[in-house]
């Protein structure tokens, strides 16, 4: 290697600072001690510096390969090396630095020496032999380097170890003496000189008779490797006590002993003394694995393998040292552990084949010397498998069973007939018999026969083949169709536009005639559980692909029994049609253009302009006219739709501009009770000229318009009394039937959800801000409503997209693209002013944390019993206590005579903002309503107050006196009964006292004021009660909005929509 080169393997690691240090270093003649040795190609630099601290020097160490051409080891003891090598392996302090450069200039000196004139300088025989010499201490081939130590008479010394074992700690180490000599062995009195003498070819006195020169003596190279490596060791050792041993660490124990493979060595172990040597190879373990009733024993040798350390790696065993390899190793550990605690493992009667051929395989692989006894040998040959093969015969359905393992095949006949125990498994026998006599084969003429009848046949098919299936393997010879359900898909399919812009339809379901199919749709319609067709093949009509199908056939409304070749469909169906086929390229093969064309008339539902009707006293803005068109095209196809605008953006007056075009016909809107009278005021206001009818109030009033329907386009009625007169509405029929606040049907098991379901009407529509409120599962509610059927059966809407994949929620939003239309307020009303949210947070006061943190510990002490972690009722009462202690403890506790935090916060900003801005205060409890009620009326700050307990009439008064009575500064509302259908436009600031669970109820809330007709830009403020529940109410808040916004707008992400809160959740708000 070229000096520059050598530089620049030493300069490429060095930084600047360290350089100039280094160089400082070696010119202020800090460098204390320097050796160099060379084995094969590496070079050993060794440096010894001064250090800042008088009592310890720094100790250096480089290794250059000078074939690789760089350095592959460097340790420095200074505090820097060892802060920063951890971090960058390639970091070169200023003490190895310094070690480098010294390097450097020694390489150099030498060559400068070398002889450049052969006629300077006498050669004479004794620097060529020393020159040889040199030659043969450095040559990397044994046979040349014995044929040197001949020829010049040096002799091998041989290096005895010593090692004994030293308790320390609750662990143990290990002290390390070595001995050297020819014949007489003399101990080693200061190992780390000696080594180091070794290691750079010095002249060094071992004893009495006994000096080391390189001349004289040489040590194998397996030695030369051992004396580096202590060399290496002791140059990091603080050893001044006693210098003739060196102390191993259990952790380095292996990689010790690794530099002493075959010698001989003296073990003091256990206060017994052993010459022993260290073998590189596994432990030569012994097992025996032998069955006692139902388990299996595993037991050794009574003699163990002694680990020497805490790894595990080192065995003492029958007066050897075992270097194991990793596998050995990690599995004996799982073994030793317990063999050691009994001398034996019992794997009892539950383990199974497989795991028993695992344990024996694991053996295997750390012993030669397993023994497995009779019966266990037995036990693994008792793998065989059954297998069943099905076939028709004539007039028959026939079985034959075999045993079947890697080598032969025994018929069941065979076994019953012969007397090897390991096929003559009486027990499979009888298990196998039970089972097919179960489902009407019975054993004849060495065969089994069905016996049965066509309901036992279905029974087998159904449940048969299954049951069958957990004992064996079943295979069909032929006739499959036979052994299994016809699946009743459709297998021909056309579809073709008529002259009326009607499409004719025309499909056939997999072997099933025109004559059949009649029998086929009406044995489903009277739930039978399948039918038997001509060909003695069975469809199991509780199939869920027959279902579809057969519901799909009465959802298109086609009456098989006309026995048809070709069936009328309206446009309507066809998004539908093509959905229920996903899309099957070789059933639509043939009619793929015009399902394309009648799916662009779908996706144009919003493009066709509709006149708006003269009859309509009002204004639309442009969105609400596309919102007008989109209810005619829907309706004109005979679909339904969600108009989910958001909050404020005029859903009433588009469906009121709808129904005034369809003047005439008959229509049901269904509206929460607080908004009956909000509805019949706009009617009146834009559309006078329908007909309305309020079906509300007594049961004589009611009863009287719905006996006089025909007089009226539309009636008005609640959720509450639908309910009442349910049975009013069953031979009903209307045109329209239009839900408002349509969220009241999102729970699909209420009673409201099921009455309102029922309802007859040819077109239903859908109006709410919010389609999700919770979870997905509400959106299904929805649809089921507006189109039965199209998102599937609740069960397969909740496999399909609540445990969800990303690709089948895209295709949920295909699905419902068409029938929802959502715009939200900054896009479509440009001149809307703007919406400002403040976080306020609110620090409790002393009396509020004591309370909250009391109550906070004494819940936690009673959530430890199960029964209550598990009473959802009980959590939840608990998190409204704490919500009531952050808002006022006060309407909780009678005698609390401390201060409300959140109240004075609320007061002083109503306070401060009173002469500049109109305020809506919103709180879900009453309770707090009535106190701030209370505090207002002190003030002498005038008022108006709504709540659950207000009717429909007075409701429309205060909201008219508020608007219009400049007096009326402050409207204490209730957010359930004042959240929805009240247009406060007035306001301009806007105060949640309390979070709500769901966002969307505090959104409709604030969109009281942030609507049509706001001038000002509203002020927003939310007060949450610093570092208590309310924060984390917070938090969820933010999840729910991630789930309404993505599924209902374009930007789909995948998420996690299970947002309903269950136990875990409601017990992680309490305990965390």
């Amino acid at each position: 290697m070229k000096i520059s080169k050598l530089e620049q393997i030493i300069l490429h690691n060095s930084s600047k600072v360290n350089l100039n240090r280094a160089k400082h270093i070696l010119n202020n003649k800090e460098l204390l001690k320097f050796n160099i040795s060379k084995i094969n190609n590496v070079y050993n630099i060794y440096g010894n510096f001064k250090s800042g601290n008088k009592l310890q020097t720094c100790n250096t160490h480089l290794k250059i390969d000078f074939v690789e051409e760089k350095i592959i080891f460097a340790k420095c003891n200074c505090s820097m090396f060892s802060e920063i090598y951890y971090q960058n392996k390639t970091y070169l302090c200023e003490h190895l630095i310094a070690t480098g450069l010294m390097f450097v200039e020694e390489v150099k000196k030498k060559l400068n020496n070398r002889t450049t004139n052969k006629d300077k300088f006498r050669i004479d025989k004794n620097i060529l032999n020393e020159l040889n010499f040199f030659r043969c201490t450095d040559s990397n081939n044994s046979a040349e380097e014995e044929e040197c130590d001949l020829k010049y008479k040096r002799k091998k010394l041989e290096i005895n170890v010593s090692i004994s074992e030293v308790k320390e700690n609750n662990s143990n180490c290990f002290d390390v003496s070595f001995f050297v000599g020819t014949n007489n062995m003399y101990s080693i009195t200061n190992i780390k000189e000696w080594a180091e003498s070794i290691i750079n070819s010095k002249e060094y006195y071992i004893g009495k008779g006994l000096v080391y020169t390189p001349k004289k003596y040489y040590f194998s190279k397996a030695d030369e490797e051992l004396l580096e490596y202590i060399y290496e060791y002791t140059l990091f050792l603080d050893n001044e006590n006693n210098e003739r041993i060196i102390r191993i660490p259990n952790e380095i124990l292996r990689r010790f002993l690794e530099k002493l493979l075959k010698k001989k060595i003296k073990l003091n172990y256990n206060y017994q003394t052993y010459i022993t040597e260290v073998k590189d190879e596994n432990v030569p373990l012994s097992f025996t694995l032998k069955q006692i009733k139902d388990n299996y024993i595993l037991t050794t040798k009574k003699i163990f393998p002694i680990p020497l350390n805490e790894k595990m790696n080192v065995f003492f065993f029958d007066r050897k040292l075992f270097i194991p390899n990793k596998i050995q190793i990690e599995i004996y550990k799982i073994f030793y552990k317990h063999l050691k605690e009994s001398g034996k493992i019992i794997f009892y009667n539950d383990t199974t084949i497989e795991e028993l051929n695992k344990i024996i395989s694991s053996l295997k692989l750390i012993s030669d010397n397993l023994i497995l006894d009779i019966s266990v040998i037995e036990k693994i040959r008792e793998n065989f498998k059954i297998d069943f093969k099905f076939k028709k015969g004539a007039d028959k359905y026939i079985c034959d069973v075999s045993f079947i393992n890697d080598k032969e095949i025994i018929s069941y006949c065979d076994a019953l007939k012969s007397h090897n125990d390991i096929i003559s498994d009486w027990n499979k026998i009888r298990i196998i018999e039970s089972e097919l006599n179960k489902y009407s084969f019975f054993y004849r003429d060495d065969t089994f026969v069905f016996l049965g009848n066509d309901d036992d046949y279905y029974d087998f098919l159904k449940h048969g083949k299954k049951s069958i299936q957990k004992i064996g393997s079943i295979k069909i010879n032929d006739n499959e169709k036979y052994f299994s359900f016809r699946n009743g898909n459709i297998s021909e399919f056309f579809l073709q536009e008529n002259e009326d812009g009607k499409y004719d339809f025309t499909f056939n379901l997999e072997g099933v005639s025109k004559e059949e199919l009649c029998n086929v749709v009406d044995a489903y319609r009277n739930k039978k559980s399948y039918i038997k067709l001509n060909d003695n093949t069975f469809i199991n009509l509780g199939d869920a692909s027959i279902i579809d199908t057969l519901r799909m056939i009465e959802s298109l409304n086609i009456d098989v029994s006309d026995k048809k070749d070709t069936y009328e469909l309206e446009l309507g169906k066809i998004y539908y049609l093509n959905e229920k086929l996903n899309g099957d390229i070789k059933k639509i093969a043939n009619s793929k253009e015009t399902i394309s064309n009648a799916l662009e008339k779908l996706n144009e539902i919003d493009e066709n302009n509709s006149e708006i009707p003269k009859k309509f006293n009002g204004r639309l803005r442009e969105y609400q006219i596309k919102g007008y068109n989109w209810f005619e095209n829907l309706s004109y196809l005979g679909l339904g739709g969600i108009l989910g605008d958001e909050m404020g953006l005029g859903k009433t007056i588009q469906t009121i501009v709808f129904l005034a075009s369809k003047q005439g016909k008959h229509s049901l809107i269904i509206t929460p009770t607080s908004l009956i009278y909000n509805w019949k005021e706009e009617f009146n206001k834009f559309a006078p000229s329908l007909s309305v009818g309020i079906v509300h109030g007594n049961k004589n009033e009611r009863k009287k318009v719905l006996d006089n329907i025909q007089e009226y386009d539309v009636l008005l009625t609640t959720y509450g009394t639908l309910r009442n007169d349910c049975l009013e509405y069953e031979n009903i029929k209307f045109d329209y039937c239009i839900l408002d606040e349509g969220q009241n049907i999102n729970n699909p098991k209420a009673e409201t959800t099921k009455i309102v379901k029922n309802i007859n009407s040819k077109s239903r529509f859908i109006l709410t801000g919010t389609p999700i409120e919770n979870n997905l599962l509400e959106l299904w509610s929805l649809f089921d409503f507006i189109m039965p059927g199209y998102l599937y059966s609740k069960e397969e809407f909740s496999n399909k997209f609540i445990k969800k994949d990303k690709e089948n929620l895209d295709d949920l939003k295909i699905l419902i693209r068409p029938y929802i239309l959502r715009r939200i307020k900054k896009d479509v009303i440009k001149e809307l002013p703007d919406k400002i949210e403040k976080k306020f947070l609110v620090e409790l006061s002393l009396e509020q944390k004591k309370l909250y943190r009391s109550f906070i510990k004494d819940v936690q002490s009673k959530l430890q019993n199960p029964e209550t972690r598990g009473n959802n009722m009980t959590i939840f009462s608990y998190l409204t206590r704490l919500r009531q202690i952050c808002l006022d403890p006060s309407i909780i506790i009678d005698d609390y005579l401390g201060e409300s935090a959140k109240l004075n916060v609320a007061k002083d900003l109503i306070i401060k903002n009173i002469f500049k801005h109109k305020i809506l205060l919103f709180s879900q409890f009453t309770t707090v309503l009535k106190r701030m009620e209370k505090e207002l009326k002190q003030e002498k700050i005038d008022y108006c107050y709504i709540d659950g307990s207000t009717s429909s009439k007075n409701r429309i008064k205060f909201v008219e006196e508020f608007n219009t009575n400049e007096q009326k500064r402050v409207f204490l509302i209730s957010l359930k009964a004042g959240g929805t259908g009240l247009n406060l436009t007035s306001a301009d600031m806007v105060i949640h006292f309390d979070p709500w669970w769901n966002p969307s109820v505090e959104e409709q809330a604030t969109d009281r004021a942030h609507r049509i007709g706001q001038k000002h830009i509203v002020e927003v403020i939310k007060l949450i009660a610093k570092d208590t529940i309310e924060e984390k109410i917070m938090l969820l808040q933010e999840d729910k909005k991630i789930l309404i916004n993505n599924i209902i707008t374009e930007e789909l992400e995948d998420i996690n929509i299970a947002s309903a809160l269950k136990s875990e959740q409601l017990l992680d708000l309490l305990l965390n």
